[in-house]
């Protein structure tokens, strides 16, 4: 019996010491599930609540543990020191195209044949005329969450001005795709999408050549296929309800794709910068009863009572309009000066009248002019706070994902930004950035380009400061490299390429248009400044092209004069 008792005596504390180590063992393994961080002695500040003038953030498997002034620092975690500086959330671009791959020409040049290019350009160009109508640009059901393509830098740019969310989608065509809203890590592109599909995109521009071929063709269309897709509704409902010895209605992709549109559940962003352009934007939305919000709205100053009195929702661009390079800068046009003095009034607007608004980077090729931007518009009038919430909390709120992102919160998702101080100052550094709970490191500003000191920061630095390094002094710069371009045709946006060959101040190369490629002619760089000609035979005429633009580190923006017309364009360098 003695024995017995023993065995169980030894049995229970054999147990209890198991369950000692087991718990001990969790409570381990718990401590360690996922690398921790703390950002100590910061400035916090919340956005949706009070600023902590002194306090700890602590990350932990990519969601904010704690914040407070009194927020623990885990044992295990690996500590920031962040007195003096300020801690923000990760901003949001809301209106972009980034993880999506540059688009490429036609293959075959356009040809009905396909096969090698033609070398002149004319013919290209005439080649892609003859061309069978494309449907690129015209079909609702395009997914860009299946052309996402993520590097580990592919977004390093956009982190380094604070940007941690976008939305993304496809800028060419008229039915842009149905964007997605996404992290910009560095993990494979499914795990970066927040929320797909968020909006179907429309624009109201179209590619030189294709169809449709005008703004009035642009607007038919889009009412056609609305119209259509209310008759294919209508089609299938009847079927639905008596289905026996009824023709079964023909399945259709485009149709298929707007009806959640149709029917008020995703909502479409149109893209409209002119009064004209917004007031028609609007219109096409109510004839057909959708739930709509504006990107760009460059000219929404203009309309501000009239946005508040439709309850519309801007994604307003913080890109404004540039100085073109023009031989008589008088030739410029009263209106245009006008319109470009008062686009960073914009905000202000909206604000005063009451508009919902969150922030994109719009036409903007330095990511670092992001919040040099936003800097003018609060010197034009828009409180600080408010220029804040457009790029955090309303931004969320606007896309539905408040409750996971845009205020530094218990519980959310840790994207974080830590600055040398107020981030809309002009020598404000971007320190540190979070994206879903990761570290990322802000990369080292470029060595200024002889002959030219920085602005507001330092040249062509994504986050040692934001405002373009000017390329000045006796030696030409170098304005070697494949340059992307966007060029601000009478139709709308379209893409290009310039690749540009230097040889002390002469310039040789090509530039790659929708209406095909051709040669440079008489290049030429002088200080910052670049001129160059081509020519495209457009229907038996040949057509001469010139080019002045202004190189600013990494980036050029200019026109491009024909005929009598100027179009804007603007570009950035590809990473060699």
């Amino acid at each position: 019996m003695k024995q017995h008792k023993r065995l169980l005596s030894l049995i229970c504390t054999l147990a209890i010491s198991a369950s000692a180590a087991l718990f001990t063992h969790h409570q381990t393994a718990r401590a360690f599930e996922g690398e921790a961080y703390a950002i100590r002695g910061a400035t916090i500040v919340t956005v949706t609540g009070a600023t902590i003038p002194k306090g700890n953030v602590v990350v932990r498997n990519g969601l904010i543990e704690a914040v407070g002034a009194e927020a623990a620092i885990p044992a295990d975690a690996k500590v920031i020191d962040g007195a003096g500086m300020t801690i923000y959330p990760g901003l949001f671009d809301t209106f972009t195209s980034l993880g999506l791959p540059a688009p490429t020409a036609p293959e075959g040049g356009g040809r009905r044949g396909g096969g090698a290019p033609p070398a002149d350009p004319a013919q290209a160009f005439l080649a892609q005329m003859n061309a069978p109508p494309s449907n690129a640009g015209l079909l609702p059901e395009v997914m860009v969450t299946e052309q996402l393509q993520v590097a580990a830098d592919t977004f390093d740019q956009q982190r380094a001005a604070g940007i941690t969310t976008a939305l993304t989608a496809p800028r060419t065509g008229i039915y842009q795709g149905q964007s997605a809203l996404i992290n910009l890590g560095a993990e494979s592109a499914e795990k970066l999408i927040i929320k797909a599909p968020v909006t179907l995109n429309i624009a109201f521009g179209s590619a030189r050549g294709g169809y449709p071929n005008s703004l009035m063709g642009t607007f038919a269309f889009l009412r056609q296929s609305l119209l259509d897709a209310h008759h294919y509704r209508e089609e299938w409902a009847r079927y639905n309800r008596n289905p026996r010895g009824a023709q079964r209605p023909a399945v259709n992709k485009s149709s298929a794709a707007l009806q959640p549109v149709i029917n008020g559940e995703m909502p479409v962003i149109l893209s409209a910068n002119s009064e004209r352009e917004i007031k028609r934007a609007i219109g096409l939305a109510e004839e057909f009863k959708l739930k709509y919000m504006l990107a760009g709205a460059t000219q929404s100053y203009a309309l501000a009572d009239y946005l508040k009195a439709k309850n519309v929702t801007v994604l307003l661009s913080l890109g404004y309009p540039q100085r073109p390079q023009l031989d008589d800068p008088e030739d410029e046009a009263l209106r245009t000066l006008k319109e470009r003095a008062d686009a960073p009034k914009a905000a202000a607007a909206l604000h005063k009248a009451g508009v919902r608004f969150a922030f994109n980077s719009g036409t903007l090729t330095r990511p670092a002019d992001y919040l040099a931007n936003a800097a003018r518009a609060i010197e034009a009038g828009l409180p600080k706070d408010a220029a804040l919430k457009a790029m955090t909390i309303t931004a969320a709120e606007i896309f539905g994902v408040a409750a996971q992102l845009g205020s530094i919160e218990k519980g959310k998702i840790a994207n974080l930004v830590v600055a040398s101080g107020d981030l809309f100052n002009r020598d404000t550094k971007i320190k540190h950035v979070f994206v879903d709970g990761k570290p990322f490191e802000i990369k080292a500003a470029e060595p200024a380009r002889p002959g030219g000191p920085g602005g507001r920061g330092g040249p062509g630095t994504p986050g040692g400061g934001r405002g373009p390094g000017a390329v000045t002094g006796g030696s030409a710069p170098l304005a070697a490299g494949n340059w992307e371009l966007i060029i601000n045709a009478p139709e709308g946006q379209v893409q290009g390429t310039l690749k540009i060959s230097q040889d002390g101040s002469s310039l040789s190369g090509e530039i790659t248009t929708p209406f095909g490629t051709a040669p440079l002619k008489n290049g030429v760089v002088t200080g910052n400044d670049v001129k160059f000609d081509f020519s495209l035979n457009v229907q038996g005429q040949q057509l001469e092209v010139s080019a002045t633009a202004k190189l600013n580190g990494d980036s050029i923006s200019g026109s491009l004069a024909a005929a009598g017309q100027s179009s804007s364009f603007s570009g950035t360098r590809k990473p060699n």
